[in-house]
């Protein structure tokens, strides 16, 4: 009784022709696997719970950098409205970048060269922005000279004046930027954020590393969901309280358009096994490569699923046992979850086995083990009759839009931990 209810379907005519008292026993066998890796579509980086900055090069993926691309919002409206701003004198202006705790970074904390660029055309509120999406901005650098090159340090606060901040990435910019915020003070430029955004669109975060080795440098986890994410411009006024300090706000937060864009460079990666796999997708597929935002898939197949049909046996258990390559570095951890989808005309479909819940499938990275298994019992089951096109499923990593995490796993033709799927069979 308790076998029949662990391998009970939602098909409700499952089984039936099984007569009582018929012997049953389970039968293991593994199939045919292929694979191939394939670059994946840009995917959707707006609105989306983090934003990234910073690049690296990876050994087995070449470069990746990834840029912040926002809105600057003001945090009350009439700024300025009925009073003298004839002696607002610009002190200095910070954009400040606070890191996501405590998952802070992917990558090394070397030094990076930040630039920082004003958009020259708005974002829209009803767009949506994906990893491709590079905006047009103006050719000036509005960080302050010398001010660039930063170790970014997630793990210390920062301390202005008397606060204390939050661990963050403080980049100065240029005071003539600070200077043409205060001039617009008591204009309508900053009566409200329509106006501003119509007055200054937006920036542009980015790096520009130069030439880079191998394992150097990182991508850095900004959040931009609260309010720690901002550019500041430290003030007084001459001819009212000269001594006192002021600043003015204007924030990288949840009600900003905000994506991220992504480039990548596939040759400037030292091994070859990607250019390969790429080159030959029909060929032995040792190992498969899959990476975040926009990178790569791998698509699996099972050719001889409907051979398996019928034999008087269905399946009760189909496991998919997918090793990582080896081991890896330990600042290019593999991401945490792989995903399963299969496609309906073009677009990303759940498998049946699913249908509890994404992670109900499996799919969570064993560290013990290095490898990722999925039940895709379901699947299996209804490619062999027929309910489901015999089309196979891919691979997809985890978090894509806001992660910049890659794995390269073994393949169906890896010589001592292949890519492999395990069948468990009823027989009647």
């Amino acid at each position: 009784m308790a076998f029949f209810q662990s391998c009970r379907k939602p098909e409700e005519d499952l089984g039936l022709e099984l007569l009582p008292g018929a012997p049953l026993g389970l039968a293991s066998d593994t199939t045919e696997v292929e694979a191939f890796t394939f670059v994946d579509s840009a995917v959707q980086t707006s609105g989306l719970s983090r934003s990234l900055v910073g690049s690296y090069v990876d050994p087995d993926f070449g470069l990746l950098k990834a840029s912040l691309v926002a809105q600057l919002r003001l945090t009350a409206n009439s700024i300025g409205q009925g009073q003298d701003n004839s002696g607002l004198v610009a002190d200095s202006i910070v954009l400040a970048l606070a890191f996501e705790t405590p998952n802070t970074h992917y990558g090394n904390l070397d030094p990076q060269h930040f630039v920082v660029q004003e958009l020259s055309a708005g974002l829209s509120i009803d767009s949506v922005y994906r990893s491709d999406r590079q905006p047009t901005v103006l050719e000036e650098d509005l960080v302050a000279l010398h001010g660039g090159e930063i170790t970014p340090n997630p793990f210390v606060n920062a301390f202005v004046g008397d606060d204390t901040l939050g661990p963050q990435v403080r980049i100065p910019l240029k005071l003539s930027l600070a200077e043409r915020f205060l001039d617009a003070f008591g204009t309508s430029d900053l009566s409200d954020n329509t106006s501003f955004l119509e007055f200054f669109k937006g920036i542009k975060v980015s790096v520009s590393n130069g030439a880079q080795q191998p394992y150097q440098g990182g991508i850095l986890h900004i959040n931009t969901i609260g309010t720690g994410t901002k550019v500041t411009v430290y003030y007084h006024d001459e001819l009212n309280q000269p001594e006192l300090g002021r600043t003015f706000d204007l924030l990288i937060s949840t009600g900003s358009v905000r994506y991220n864009a992504i480039e990548r460079d596939r040759s400037l990666a030292v091994n070859p096994g990607l250019a390969q796999a790429l080159a030959d997708p029909d060929g032995e597929q040792p190992t498969v490569f899959l990476q975040t935002l926009g990178g790569y898939r791998t698509a699996v197949r099972f050719p001889e699923l409907l051979a398996l049909a019928g034999q008087d046996r269905i399946v009760s258990k189909a496991e998919l046992i997918v090793p990582l390559n080896g081991s890896f570095y330990p600042y290019y951890a593999p991401p945490p979850t792989i995903l399963l989808f299969r496609d309906n005309n073009g677009a990303d479909a759940f498998l049946p086995d699913q249908l509890a819940g994404v992670t109900g499938i499996g799919g969570d990275f064993s560290v013990s083990e290095k490898v990722y298994r999925f039940n895709i019992t379901r699947y299996v089951q209804q490619v062999m009759n027929g309910t489901l096109p015999d089309d196979g499923i891919m691979l997809v990593a985890g978090s894509s839009g806001v992660s910049a995490n890659r794995a390269v796993i073994c393949g169906p033709d890896h010589p001592s931990t292949p890519m492999r799927l395990l069948l468990t069979f009823t027989t009647y």
